[in-house]
């Protein structure tokens, strides 16, 4: 007998010996002494050990004193032990050992395989003894082996021995092909050809060879192919007219005698033989045309022949799942699918069937192929064939274009490369639908990425037991009755397509009120409700199925009678496929329906919209990006931050969008995208066997019991990664994702454990973190807890509830956190939502609602302990850390476990506070979301599971228009599929043969020549257009040429528009943002208008809404100062709106708001001349923060007339001279005829500084007159007065003047003459809010609900204030307030919508004239409205500035038909053809009146608050409470009095300022006659109470008095 050495060592990191193990005979070696173990193995013949010759002779060459003869067991055993499950002692490629540092254990079990190699090698055939003799005795690895056993065939006389390629195939018989051409592999690669025979020997489909075989001999995988996977056509070649032949195997595996045919064409049949061919191709099936069978057959001949794996590709999750339950359900077994709804359980399993072998066909979407740990087991596999499936994907002209579809020919690729595969492996590409130029868009891809041509399969063959119907509806309420009837006429099993989610289950709902049996089915369902549904139906439990498109994708339910669309699909494509879920079974009939209207198409449009990812959204995120690496071109972070950073906030399928804008990215060159391994090594563990890390385990009292087994489980397979490591026939593969794949524990636990064992000491406490610490961590450090901390009371107080952003906010403020903001507050809440402590969900963009998930005690214990840990980390990095002298960074290695014993030793012990491994991660977690420090490394990138790399270093590039060409192209080809499936609804309804052949037409055509055949020149520019063309003719189909050129410019990036009165500016304005909404790449939410009045805002949201329907209710709207309080997270009132833009502009540059309030495409303002300094900075930063901003200006530099408030029309101009901005001038006016035109053109000469240099044309035309009336100085009013009765005017009039005091003289005037006027009143000196109708309203809803506004509560806050104010003057104004909040916010409204809105609206836009009523009002209160007849009066205007001019020039402009001008003074002399007194134009006329007219006898006065002595109504709240808007008062000296029970008793007091002028006046002659309650208001003061507790302001009811006096002569008359 031979005498062997059986050895084992360990070799340290730098290739030092560690440890020796042998075993000889019975005697043993174990010591780290190499002299001795060269003494110990001197007096053998042979060395044997696994992986003998490429690991321990390397180390053990330079110490031996002889040549020794070696045996590697490693290499035999894939050769004797061929089949599964394989040697008990084997685990791939290694000695299953449960020891660490234990050689002569491992040398022990090597001795035991030797033998049991002997053993089968003596069991073998001689024949197959002397082929793997005469294939491998050549190669070190085998020769030793054969010597040991005194093998040889060197006794054979040459001539009696045969080539090896005829033992090969003799060995081989039946088991392949008979003309396989092997000679040159036998010549060449003996050691692949022993391999593959061995393996093919096996008979066992599961058997395949393992992956350190192949990854070394890379040839089997080809000898195998040449031997089992070529066909050679040859009949008498046995093995080939079995394993080749598809009806046997179709037999054999389904159970079917034949393939299904299209039109006798044996599509199905050709394109399997194609794909068992080893051809690529592109197979287009109709839907139910046995597509899966055509894929899954050769993937199961392929697990036969070649052992190979088939990849399916599909973006189905649902599919998948169908498929691979199907397959089971006929008994096959040999598929799994790994997606997101798999346990980890259920993953584990899944992924050991493909690594073993059990697997023939693994089913994963586009995104797992990022996964590390599919592209390990892959490695380890033949991988016979990728399947893609919705292959229509690739393509950017097919209906479902999915960028990351882009990915799968890199990763074909690489892994091609990575094999070192000299062929392609094939492709296999389906859909059920392809237009042409998808076809060549998809064999183009492949032939460019992979050179790869795809054979074709098609059939224009349609379903002949499809019976296809369009019902035009008008209504939705007629498409109910219609679907109700068709459900209840048939019994067999219906589908019923919709489009949205909310209307699946509104429907479903409505059909089981109605005794139907339905359920409903959408994507965003919680997928356990989900699945059920449809399991409930495919069993017959339920007959109805309710679904949106995500429903039926391989569902095959061949029972399926009728498929109504209660709304039509947004393609042909998808309405093909969605109406062939019913008659699967093509020997029954089935009925498809469609009600139809235009109002289909339009909802597709607006979907398409909400859903696309636009280019400036990859712009957004791409920004984001560069911000996030900054210094470092490699980040991991979750899409989610990503999100937030890029600006989008709180947007569904968030993840996806992030991806998709990555992957867009990526695609174009801008960034790499790779998926985090974060890792732990096998390297660092601490025992030195698994019995040892047991005992410790189990003794350690941080596992439980579960954790214990687990954790057990974790340690082995860590030593078994080292072990492989070690013997360098793999990388040691020991990722956090790789160990909960394989283990099937979940990722997060799988940290946790690792974690404990580092802190019980089984694995090294290596320092494999890295943080980058803020110059600002001090200060901010305190903010950020001691908002924390507010926030916790906060919940703690208020429980489970909804949350106002703004409202916390500023209760932060009030409690003294001076830097408390939103941005912060949602922060804080993000960090409690991934931490499990709460569940947030967005209500609306100020409201959430939040429940907490646990204790508010253990939330604040957790909160105590992270407080101490945050700042015991801080100030040890700042101590330990080294400072960066460029960006004043503080760099610092640690940790987790190294950070938790230091804290546990050097703090906890002093606060009786024992922190945990959790903790340290929490409170860094919390550093990182605050922004105080950055993370990298070790276990946090559990959070982030994005690994970007920068690839594009210009921080000034942008993702550009070229990129976007392939998405934009999809985006503009599903635009089309909208119009076409629209003309093939209605051509169905006129004429069901011509729309048949418009169908096929649509499939088999070239598409341009499609178009060119069906739609004519006008309907081709139609469907490009992201709008129906009734939509389009009712929007668009009136404008002017200059109206139609702003709403047509898509490429100015800023655009100015001077708009003259009357030019349309609002209906323009509104159609452009329709046009950016439905025809532009504009997102609703991405649009921001800016106004500088409520009332314009609600105005222009109106008729958006008219126009767009709900898309607008996503159109941020709001004034220039209800936006920068939002910034701010401010509630906005009157007492803090001063400097309210300056501050929200320098948050803005600050960074101390969130992204997502400032991250826009469209930035709209309205009345632009009215901006001032501080609003057109906030301007400049918003264009500053967002790359691609497109800014749209309209305004009238000529109607300036807010001065007074800061406003100056030179910043529109700076708008045109700063961004270069192109200039669209509105100058036809189509309010005022032509002599008003004349005049107001006339005198906007005189006016200095203008933008516009044209004159506004008049387009209405029409009769008028402009009449001018120079008087004297004096009180001309009177004048006016009887102009008024003497001209008995039709239409609405209107007298303007320049004071409020002129404009209460006339009123009175009117008044005293019996003429019906109402004067429009102003608010100046109080909101709203304040008004006691709308204060009472208020109050009543805010004391029921804190954030939505039931009907119920609304409703009785309407009745309580129409009783309680029933006689009040002021409760039409307060019902019109109401009234004008209901139409603007008509499905859910809030409260602080509510509070908003009363805050930022204007007594003078509910002041609504009737129709015999004249209008009296300042010319500023008149701005933007317009009269038939207009009286203005310019008293003691005599020297006027510009200022005066535009005024005046506002209040001319407002006439369409009739103007009276009286004035006094020079105002028209610098007009030449006015300033003689002349008047030579058409309708005008220049009068003297030459009569000087007295003070008039009737004054009415309004007061203010200024007016009053306010301390006055403190403590007479019970009192004037009793009164209301319109009821009488007493003027007695100074003082106002009311009857209470025939008892006057007194209500306030006039202020020292208002005596004087009432004295004045009545030093005049003026004495009061009569006074009454103009409003009922509320006045807060500052409390003087200051203890702690009480509320910092009071209020108190007080009245603004109205008081009419008149002159002593009139008295005495």
């Amino acid at each position: 007998m031979k005498k062997i050495a059986f050895i084992d060592l360990e070799v340290g990191g730098r290739g030092k010996i560690l440890d020796l193990g042998a075993i000889k005979g019975e005697e043993s070696f174990h010591s780290a002494k190499v002299a001795d173990f060269v003494d110990f193995i001197g007096d053998c013949e042979y060395l044997c050990g696994h992986n003998i010759i490429e690991h321990d002779l390397k180390y053990l060459r330079p110490f031996l004193k002889k040549n020794y003869k070696v045996i590697d067991t490693l290499y035999l055993s894939p050769l004797l032990f061929p089949m599964r499950p394989y040697h008990r002692l084997l685990k791939d490629d290694k000695i299953d050992s449960e020891e660490l540092n234990n050689p002569l254990n491992d040398a022990r079990k090597a001795k035991i395989l030797y033998e049991d190699e002997v053993e089968a090698f003596g069991c073998l055939p001689e024949s197959l003894q002397s082929l793997y003799y005469d294939l491998t005795s050549g190669d070190e690895h085998f020769s030793g082996f054969f010597k040991s056993v005194d093998y040889s065939t060197g006794w054979r006389l040459s001539f009696l021995r045969k080539p090896l390629s005829d033992s090969i195939r003799a060995a081989l018989t039946g088991l392949v092909c008979e003309n396989a051409d092997i000679e040159q592999f036998a010549r060449e690669n003996g050691v692949e050809c022993a391999y593959a025979t061995a393996v093919i020997l096996t008979r066992d489909r599961n058997s395949i060879t393992p992956a350190w075989v192949l990854k070394n001999y890379p040839a089997v995988e080809k000898i195998i192919y040449a031997l089992r996977n070529k066909n050679c056509g040859t009949p008498s070649c046995e093995y080939c007219s079995a394993a080749f032949n598809p009806e046997r195997a179709l037999k054999k595996w389904f159970g079917y005698e034949h393939f299904r045919k299209f039109n006798d064409e044996p599509l199905q049949e050709n394109a399997v033989r194609a794909a068992i061919g080893g051809e690529s191709l592109l197979a287009i099936f109709p839907t139910g045309g046995g597509k899966s069978l055509t894929f899954q057959l050769p993937a199961l001949i392929a697990g036969e022949t070649v052992r190979g794996l088939t990849i399916v590709i599909s973006p189905l999750q649902s599919l998948m799942k169908d498929q691979v339950e199907n397959l089971e359900k006929k008994g096959i077994s040999d598929a799994v699918y790994i997606n997101g709804l798999l346990s980890p359980v259920e993953r584990r399993d899944a992924l050991e069937r493909v690594r073993s072998g059990e697997a023939s066909m693994l089913y994963i979407a586009p995104e797992q192929l990022r996964s590390k740990t599919i592209e390990k087991i892959l490695m380890s596999r033949t991988v016979s064939r990728f399947v893609i499936d919705e292959a229509h994907c690739f393509s950017a002209w097919g209906q479902d274009f999915r960028i990351e579809y882009l990915h799968i020919a890199d990763f074909i690729k690489s892994l091609q490369e990575a094999k070192g595969l000299e062929q392609p492996i094939p492709v296999s590409c389906f859909t059920a639908t392809a237009k042409p130029k998808v076809i060549s868009d998809i064999t183009d891809y492949f032939q460019e990425r992979l050179g790869l041509r795809l054979r074709r399969f098609t059939t224009d063959a349609t379903r002949t037991n499809l019976h296809y119907t369009v019902l035009y509806r008008a209504n939705n309420e007629e498409k109910y009755q219609t679907l109700r009837d068709l459900l209840i006429d048939s019994t067999c099993p219906a589908i019923v397509y919709v489009t949205r989610t909310k209307a699946a289950e509104d429907l479903a709902a409505r059909l089981v009120r109605d005794g139907l049996d339905a359920r409903a089915f959408h994507g965003q369902m919680e997928t356990r409700v989900k699945v059920q549904n449809q399991d409930d139906f495919i069993n017959d439990r339920v007959r109805i199925i309710v679904a949106t498109s995500a429903f039926g994708m391989g569902v095959d339910k061949s029972d399926v009678g009728l498929v109504v669309h209660y709304e039509i699909s947004d393609s042909l494509e998808n309405y093909i496929q969605e109406a062939g879920r019913a008659g699967r079974d093509v020997h029954s009939e089935a009925d498809c329906y469609v009600l139809y209207n235009d109002d289909d198409l339009n909802r597709h449009f607006i979907l398409l919209n909400q859903t696309k990812l636009t280019f400036s959204e990859i712009n957004q995120v791409w920004r984001a990006i560069k911000g996030l690496t900054q210094k470092r071109d490699l980040v991991c972070i979750s899409a989610l931050e990503v999100a937030r950073k890029a600006g989008w906030d709180e947007i569904r399928d968030v993840e996806t969008k992030v991806k998709s804008a990555v992957a867009a990215l990526e695609n174009a060159g801008y960034v790499r995208r790779g998926m985090n391994s974060p890792r732990i090594f096998a390297t660092s563990i601490v025992p030195k066997n698994l019995d040892e890390a047991s005992r410790i385990i189990r003794s350690d009292d941080r596992f439980t019991e579960e954790d214990r087994q687990d954790a057990v489980r974790i340690i082995k397979s860590l030593i078994s990664e080292r072990s492989r490591a070690r013997a360098g026939t793999a990388e040691a593969e020991s990722r956090i994702d790789y160990l909960s794949d394989m283990l099937g524990i979940e990722t997060g636990k799988v940290v946790r454990l690792v974690e404990k064992m580092q802190l019980c000491g089984i694995l090294a406490k290596d320092e494999d973190m890295t943080a980058y610490l803020r110059p600002s961590f001090s200060s901010r450090i305190d903010t950020m807890l001691s908002l924390e901390n507010f926030l916790i009371g906060a919940v703690e107080d208020g429980g489970a509830g909804q949350y106002g952003f703004k409202e916390l906010n500023e209760r932060a403020l009030s409690a003294g956190l001076s830097k408390s903001n939103v941005k912060d507050i949602r922060t804080l809440l993000f960090f409690w939502t991934i931490k499990n402590y709460i569940e947030k969900k967005p209500l609306s963009e100020e409201y959430i609602s939040i429940v907490p998930k646990v204790d508010i005690h253990v939330l604040r214990e957790k909160f105590e302990v992270r407080s101490s840990l945050s700042r015991f980390i801080l100030e040890r990095f700042r101590k330990t850390g080294v400072r960066d002298a460029v960006s004043n960074e503080i760099r610092v290695q640690f940790s987790l476990v190294g950070l938790l014993e230091d804290f546990n030793r050097e703090i906890a012990i002093f606060n009786d506070v024992k922190a945990t491994l959790q903790d340290v991660e929490d409170a860094l977690l919390f550093l990182a979301k605050s922004g105080i420090m950055s993370i990298e490394g070790g276990f946090m990138v559990l959070y982030n599971k994005l690994q970007i790399e920068r690839l594009n270093h210009d921080n000034r590039s942008r993702y550009r228009k070229e990129d976007y060409l392939n998405l934009d192209a999809f985006y503009r080809q599903r635009i089309q599929q909208i119009h076409i499936v629209g003309k093939y609804a209605n051509m169905m309804v006129a004429d069901e043969k011509a729309a048949l052949e418009f169908v096929h037409d649509y499939f088999m055509m070239d598409f341009k020549a499609f178009v060119r055949k069906y739609f004519d020149d006008g309907e081709q520019r139609e469907i490009d257009r992201n709008v129906s063309p009734q939509k389009y003719r009712e929007i668009f189909g009136s404008l002017t040429p200059s109206q139609s050129a702003i709403i047509n410019d898509r490429e100015s990036r800023f655009i100015v528009v001077p708009a003259g009165p009357g030019s349309g500016k609002t209906y323009v304005l509104v159609r452009k943002l329709a046009s950016l909404i439905l025809m532009e790449d504009v997102k609703s939410e991405q649009l921001l208008m800016l106004t500088f009045s409520r009332a314009a805002a609600t105005e222009f949201h109106k008729r958006l809404r008219e126009l767009i329907g709900n898309a607008a209710e996503y159109v941020e709207i709001r004034t220039f100062h209800s936006y920068c309080f939002d910034l701010l997270g401010k509630v906005g009132s009157i007492d803090d709106s001063e400097n309210v833009v300056d501050k929200a502009v320098n948050a803005v540059r600050d960074s101390q708001v969130e992204r997502s309030r400032i991250t826009k495409s469209i930035l709209v303002i309205d009345e632009a001349q009215d901006m001032s300094e501080d609003e057109f900075a906030l301007v400049r930063e918003l264009v500053r923060n967002n790359d691609d901003m497109r800014v749209i200006a309209v305004g009238d530099d000529d109607q300036n007339i807010y001065e007074f408030r800061g406003s100056d029309s030179r910043y529109m101009g700076l708008l045109i001279s700063e961004f270069n901005a192109k200039v669209y001038n509105m100058l036809e006016n189509f309010r005022s005829c032509q002599p008003v035109i004349a005049l107001a053109n006339s005198f906007a000469r005189t006016i200095g500084n203008r933008l516009k240099s044209e004159p506004i044309r008049c387009v209405v035309g029409g009769d008028g007159c402009v009449r001018l009336v120079r008087h004297p100085a004096g009180y001309y009013g009177q004048a006016v007065v009887d102009e008024i009765l003497a001209a008995h005017a039709s239409g609405s009039s209107a007298v303007l003047t320049m004071t409020n005091d002129d404009a209460l003289m006339v009123s009175a005037m009117l008044g005293r003459r019996g003429v019906k006027a109402r004067l429009i009143q102003s608010n100046d000196s109080f909101s709203l809010h304040d008004l006691a109708e709308l204060h009472l309203f208020y109050s009543d809803i805010r004391a029921n609900c804190s954030t939505i506004i039931p009907d119920n509560v609304w409703a009785h806050a309407m009745e309580l204030t129409t009783g309680e104010f029933a006689g009040s003057s002021s409760l039409e104004i307060a019902l019109s307030c109401i009234g004008a909040f209901e139409k603007e916010y008509p499905s859910k409204r809030y409260v602080s919508d509510l509070f908003n809105f009363f805050g930022e609206s204007e007594l003078s836009d509910f002041c609504k004239a009737a129709r015999n009523e004249i209008v009296v009002s300042t010319v500023h209160k008149s701005k933007g409205r317009e009269f038939d007849n207009v009286y203005l009066l310019l008293r003691g205007m005599t020297q006027i500035t510009d200022r005066e001019r535009r005024v005046i020039y506002v209040g001319m402009t407002r006439a369409k038909t009739n103007l009276s001008v009286h004035f006094d003074g020079g105002i028209f002399h610098s007009i030449p053809e006015l300033a003689d007194g002349g008047g030579s134009a058409a309708g005008l006329s220049i009068e003297n009146d030459p009569k000087l007219y007295a003070e008039p006898d009737e004054l009415l006065l309004q007061l203010s608050h200024r007016d009053l002595h306010l301390d006055c109504f403190k403590g007479k709240s019970d009192i004037i409470s009793k009164l209301c808007s319109g009821d009488a008062l007493n003027v007695i000296d100074d003082r106002l009095y009311t009857t209470v029970n025939g008892y006057s008793q007194q209500v306030g007091r006039f202020s020292e300022a208002f005596r004087t002028k009432l004295s004045k006046l009545q030093q005049k002659g003026y004495v009061p006659i009569s006074s009454r309650v103009r409003f009922l208001l509320f006045w807060h003061y500052e409390n003087p109470d200051k203890t702690n507790g009480a509320p910092k302001y009071l209020e108190t009811p007080i009245v603004l008095p109205e008081i009419r006096l008149v002159s002593n002569s009139l008295t005495l008359r």
